[in-house]
């Protein structure tokens, strides 16, 4: 067995430990506030680990917030890595661009990348290993190809290559540029985002694991101030307008990189990420891609099947 695996949690253990885990949580992060050049505060969350043998960058997915890791912090902790969870504007506690804050909104997409460096530079992070989930995958990508402060590796966790719809790329494009565009629809909400609102399990498209599901939205409930909706169409359009510009560009991989993608993914498009790694195969340093077959799209509270052996591989790729 994966020696990281050994130190994960099965699903049984978390519902019976949930309280234990919550103190842990509290007794062992800190939160962590920065205000930048353009006096947006960007936020992050520490996981303190005494006499720590590696550390952690986590770049999360649209939406997420610290709390959503805190099983797998509990896990990094046995194994003495330490840990740090970067939110750029926009997300968890960061700055919120629109008045409404419920509404996921950037002006220019570049601005998530910048966001993330400027935390590390202020933490003096500078050789690290990255760890990034969804939406997260796409600003690690553009740091990794656009910005001087990269990681050394990186492992991407269901990447947002390309958005999971059943519509001809050109017919997509154009619809999301003019939306992305017009002024009186750019900040709506596009037609599968609306206000922050709790899922059923039953039926949802993203982890197959109810205790997990249940505790995020669980924690939700509780601290609606952190809670975000759908993106806008302007979101999307800068999104897609990364996407892009990485899938059409002849730029090379010359970092270690893994990508998971889910096989059963109705967020993000596993097809596009697949497509977009190989392209890379004769790269100075080739990326690894690996599908995981009847996985839903948010890895991290998936059921144990998926999750414990999926995201052992992604550390020991970073760290061994």
């Amino acid at each position: 067995m994966n020696k990281y695996a050994k130190e994960f949690i099965d699903e049984k253990t978390l519902i019976k430990d949930k309280d234990k885990l919550e103190q842990f949580y509290i007794d062992n992060t800190e939160d962590l506030s920065f205000i930048n050049n353009e006096n947006l505060t960007l936020t992050a969350t520490r996981l303190k680990v005494k006499d720590p043998v590696n550390s952690l960058v986590i770049i999360p997915g649209r939406g997420e917030i610290a709390h959503k890791f805190y099983e797998f912090f509990y896990t990094l902790y046995n194994l003495k890595i330490e840990a740090i969870v970067i939110f750029a504007r926009g997300q968890a506690a960061s700055s919120r661009i629109l008045k409404d804050k419920n509404k996921c909104h950037i002006k220019r997409f570049e601005d998530l990348a910048k966001d993330i460096c400027f935390v590390l530079e202020k933490l003096n992070i500078d050789n690290y290993k990255l760890l990034a989930f969804s939406l997260g995958g796409l600003i690690s990508l553009d740091i990794i190809k656009n910005m001087k402060r990269r990681p050394s590796k990186a492992a991407l966790i269901a990447p947002y290559i390309w958005p999971y719809f059943n519509l001809p790329d050109y017919i997509l494009k154009s619809f999301v540029f003019l939306a992305g565009t017009l002024p009186f629809v750019r900040t709506m909400y596009t037609p599968h985002g609306k206000e922050y609102k709790r899922l059923e399990f039953v039926g949802n498209h993203h982890a197959q694991s109810k205790a997990r599901f249940e505790n995020y939205h669980d924690y939700f409930a509780e601290h609606r101030e952190i809670a975000i909706g759908g993106p806008t169409y302007h979101f999307v359009k800068e999104a897609m307008k990364k996407q892009l510009e990485l899938i059409n560009s002849d730029f090379e991989f010359d970092i270690d990189i893994y990508c998971q993608s889910a096989g059963k993914d109705k967020v993000v498009s596993t097809p596009k990420a697949k497509e977009f790694f190989l392209k890379h195969k004769n790269d100075k340093c080739p990326p690894r891609f690996e599908i995981i077959d009847n996985c839903f799209h948010d890895l991290i509270n998936e059921s144990d099947e998926y999750r414990i052996d999926a995201l052992a591989k992604a550390l020991e790729f970073l760290f061994d």
